[in-house]
């Protein structure tokens, strides 16, 4: 009752979000579907294959490079040590860097940026071909700090990267639109309840380029991403990182 307080504060003061907040309150009234982790660990866990069999069941040449140098990890890190907020972890941006290599991305999709860590190795990658990332990245309940959003981003690659300040619900339409309805690469790490992802994962998918690859991070949390493949009768693949499943579809 008190986290919902202090929650519905945070809304309060914010009318910008009031519309995500509204969504969050019609969640409490239906069926959950977000407590299903066992069963979907277990889905996951029965399917999960290597990162190398990953890349070549993808049709994709196997890189391991390293986007990040260990002086630049430990800048960024200091930065961030620096703060009361917590945005998360790194997630597996050698994964980001490496598929968009081999896939020589130039335009791509993300949803949810926080440190930037993803956002960045994305980066480094479609810079070499003068392309352009479009990020959607709402700030994150009950934290501060949001001057750390996107943190991670060199100066040098700031004119290859669009950051939308706002909900999915509002931004990723936008961001849809400003990539001209196509793109090589959708990375979604944002709204991860079961609503969120059942929304999204249509409208992103529709417009990801033939030959493209969509990438959703934490899909134990529910059975959104599972439901998605099976409809959809798409190809997956699931492959453990830290403790988390990440799935990956080519279309």
């Amino acid at each position: 009752m008190i986290e919902d307080l202090k929650t519905l504060l945070w809304f309060l003061r914010r009318p910008s979000f009031y519309a995500t907040m509204v969504a969050l309150i019609i969640r409490k009234f239906l069926k959950n579907k977000d407590r299903e982790e066992d069963r979907q660990h277990i889905w996951c866990n029965e399917r999960k294959t290597t990162l190398e069999a990953c890349f070549s069941n993808l049709g994709l040449e196997f890189h391991d490079s390293k986007p990040f140098k260990q002086d630049y990890l430990a800048a960024v890190q200091k930065k961030i040590d620096n703060s009361t907020s917590n945005f998360g972890g790194k997630g597996h941006i050698d994964l980001l860097f490496n598929i968009c290599e081999s896939l020589e991305v130039t335009e791509a999709l993300e949803t949810g940026v926080a440190y930037g860590w993803s956002s960045e190795a994305i980066l480094r990658s479609l810079s070499k071909r003068s392309g352009r990332l479009i990020s959607v990245d709402m700030p994150m309940l009950k934290q501060d700090d949001y001057e750390l959003i996107g943190v991670a981003v060199e100066d040098s690659n700031l004119q290859y990267w669009d950051l939308i300040r706002k909900p999915d619900k509002y931004g990723l339409k936008e961001a849809i639109r400003k990539l001209n309805y196509s793109y090589d690469l959708a990375h979604y790490d944002s709204d991860k309840s079961y609503y969120g992802r059942k929304w999204s994962q249509p409208i992103i998918w529709k417009h990801l380029k033939p030959g493209g690859v969509f990438i959703s991070d934490d899909i134990e949390d529910n059975s959104a991403f599972r439901e998605f493949v099976e409809e959809e009768q798409l190809d997956f693949h699931v492959f453990e990182f830290e403790g988390k499943y990440v799935g990956i579809v080519k279309k």
